[in-house]
């Protein structure tokens, strides 16, 4: 799309959480209107009525006291308070897909607990679909109805939450799982040998052959092909 199109689309029919809000929102401005930005931009209401909304906003997302928070800045709210802001950013424009990228990594477990509730509560209510990007497969598998596991930016393999956990086959969703601490286990934690490869160099055959536990000669310089090896099943192994 020209940028023009894309600029009706983003913060409009698509919306993201990025993962510190201390960096994604602006310093100087209050919070307020912050949130009365999008508002004008893609609703057209007056500023009297953004800020009236961006009040409402806040209360939806948890925020007590939200007229009077308006006005504060965001180095005047605690991390689980602004990233509630950049929730009420987010949501500001009833957006179809809400992308979240790590939004709980700042923040401690009680607090990352009461914001993917949170998210989970305005997803079921506002029938919208989430696209949650974690590297805490805790987080994935309390939040998740399927998930797509990535390796050197291709998925490797993507199938429902339970399935996932239950009977993961990419050797690398396995490495994954089995580098999880639990609780009893006295065990020096495995680990994914190597390092992941040079991305900005093309990859030719499977990006993760180096690495790889399981010897496999098949493909040559060929990519392996994401293909479904149960129902709704997917794995991206020249093994599977």
């Amino acid at each position: 799309m020209p940028p023009n199109e894309i600029r009706r689309v983003r913060g409009n029919q698509i919306s993201m959480i990025f993962q510190e809000p201390m960096t994604s929102l602006n310093p100087v401005l209050k919070i307020g209107e912050q949130i009365a930005e999008v508002l004008r931009l893609h609703r057209s209401l007056t500023n009297r009525e953004a800020l009236d909304h961006a009040a409402e906003l806040l209360t939806r997302v948890g925020i007590p006291s939200a007229q009077s928070r308006l006005r504060d800045f965001p180095h005047q709210l605690s991390g689980g308070q602004r990233q509630r802001v950049m929730i009420a950013i987010a949501l500001a424009c009833d957006p179809q897909l809400l992308i979240a990228d790590e939004p709980t990594t700042a923040l401690d477990v009680t607090i990352q607990a009461q914001i993917m509730d949170l998210l989970a509560d305005l997803a079921r209510d506002r029938k919208m679909a989430t696209l949650l990007i974690s590297h805490d497969l805790g987080v994935v598998a309390g939040n998740a109805d399927r998930v797509a596991v990535m390796y050197a930016g291709k998925i490797v393999e993507y199938a429902g939450v339970l399935d996932l956990f239950k009977n993961p086959q990419h050797p690398y969703t396995r490495g994954l799982l089995a580098c999880i601490p639990r609780l009893g286990n006295k065990n020096t934690l495995p680990t994914i040998k190597g390092q992941l490869d040079d991305l900005s160099r093309a990859t030719e055959g499977c990006a993760f052959l180096e690495r790889c536990d399981i010897p496999c000669s098949s493909g040559g310089s060929k990519i392996p092909q994401l293909h479904e090896i149960a129902p709704d099943h997917y794995v991206r192994c020249w093994r599977s």
